[in-house]
């Protein structure tokens, strides 16, 4: 699974600071209200979505881990009672 590299988020965010700089030197109404400041929001929004669902997932494969080496554990001690308690017969 490949992830949003920060550097990549971080790169547009630098240019979209600077683009809102832009706008607000220049005193450009039609920029202002332009769909690209709004895509720009949702992109931010994208983003700390994305990164909340994965801490979750990371979370989630952490729990999976360790309740799968919890029960590989327990299985192995009952498979080496039954061998031995098959050996005995």
């Amino acid at each position: 699974m490949q992830g949003i590299e920060p550097k990549l988020h971080t790169s547009l965010t630098s240019r979209i600071e600077y683009y809102r700089l832009l706008i607000e030197a220049v005193d450009d109404a039609e920029s202002q209200s332009s769909d690209l400041v709004l895509q720009i929001s949702e992109l931010g929004n994208l983003y700390d979505d994305y990164l909340f669902n994965k801490k979750n997932l990371e979370k989630s494969i952490k729990n999976y881990r360790e309740y799968h080496d919890h029960l590989r554990k327990r299985l192995t001690v009952r498979l080496r009672e039954l061998k031995r308690k098959a050996k005995q017969r």
